[in-house]
């Protein structure tokens, strides 16, 4: 999922009713953020893995891919920069959902005295 297509569901979300009317789904927001991590990540690792399914095909296909290439590439030293940039992004995306969360946890779900 895009950026814009997580903040259109989360829009819809918000708005609508039942499940989905801000209460925790599994009972817990810390539950919920989790969860919401997971499908995240796995939102992304399709995203790449089909793009680079896709990327592989046409170099395959044009004759330009070379297995032990890939395997023996080194980024310059710019390129590692530009790696650890995209990697922090990557991660904030990945873990929104906790970060949002409170730090203390909310006064329903705590324990009795």
């Amino acid at each position: 999922m895009s950026p814009e297509e997580v903040t259109d569901l989360r829009r819809w979300l918000d708005k609508s009713e039942g499940l989905a009317d801000g209460r925790p789904f599994l009972g817990d927001r810390r539950l919920d953020a989790i969860m919401d991590v997971m499908l995240e990540m796995a939102a992304q690792v399709w995203v790449l893995k089909r793009r680079n399914a896709v990327l592989e095909g046409v170099l395959a296909a044009q004759g330009a891919l070379d297995p032990e290439a890939i395997e023996s590439f080194t980024f310059t030293p710019d390129e590692t920069a530009a790696m650890r940039e995209s990697r922090a992004a990557f991660v904030s995306t990945i873990f929104r959902s906790l970060a949002e969360l409170p730090l203390a946890p909310e006064a329903s779900q705590q324990e009795p005295s």
